[in-house]
Parts: structure tokens; sequence; C-alpha cells
């Protein structure tokens, strides 16, 4: 052998779960869809989910209406402000620091229930 080059086998440990990039954003987007739909569980009819955001020193709460995710390591909000403005929230995995919450329904809007929709796009891929 005449490259320094060593090659060592790979060896797979029985029993240990594999490890599927648990830091990449997409791990952080499907936990937040387990979370969320386990806060929706507490809803009344005329709340949604919210969240109340901390950035650039002040605060905003918007009212969620989907999640996005960008491997390695964004993740996207989107959503309604109070007065029903659209709002797009980009942040990387690291600074993500979100606390849910009960808001109600903007005036003449359905109350959006994003949990089971954002389960069933994952499918049978997101286990609790």
């Amino acid at each position: 052998m005449q490259n320094n080059e060593l090659t060592m086998p790979i060896q797979v440990m029985p029993g240990l779960p594999e490890i599927n990039h648990l830091n990449y954003a997409k791990a952080f987007y499907d936990r937040l869809i387990l979370y969320i739909v386990d806060f929706e569980k507490g809803l009344k009819e005329d709340e949604e989910v919210g969240a109340r955001l901390v950035s650039f020193g002040e605060s905003m709460e918007i009212h969620i209406d989907n999640l996005g995710y960008w491997n390695p390591s964004l993740i996207c909000f989107y959503g309604r402000d109070n007065n029903g403005r659209e709002v797009q929230l980009v942040q990387h995995i690291s600074q993500i620091s979100i606390l849910l919450m009960k808001v109600p329904r903007i005036a003449d809007c359905k109350p959006v229930r994003i949990g089971f929709k954002l389960q069933q796009a994952c499918g049978s891929e997101l286990a609790s």
C-alpha cells in the first residue's frame, strides 16, 4: 500500500438506533409538528395555535398557518399577524425559541388547525 490511507471497516453496533441527521432542520420540523398537534388538543373552537416571537428586541404575535424547512439548518414559519397580514419568519435552527400560545381566531376567518395537516403530509415518518 503506497498511499498512507487507512481503511477502517464500518461497524454497526447491534441494538443502537440509526442516527438520521438529528441536528438537521427536518428533525426540528418533525418535533415542532408533534408539539403543535399536542398543543392543538387544548384549543377551543374559536382559538388557533399562535406563537410569540421575540427578536431584535421586539415581540410579535403570529397565527401559525404552516411550517417549512430547508436542510440542513433553516425553519420557516408562515402565518398572519393580528391584523391579518401575511408574515414569514425564516430562522436558523440554533436560534429557534418559540412560545406556542392560544390566540383568538382572526375575525371572519375559520380557525386554522395545522397540526393534523402537517402530520398527514409527513405520513408514517413522523414518530411521536
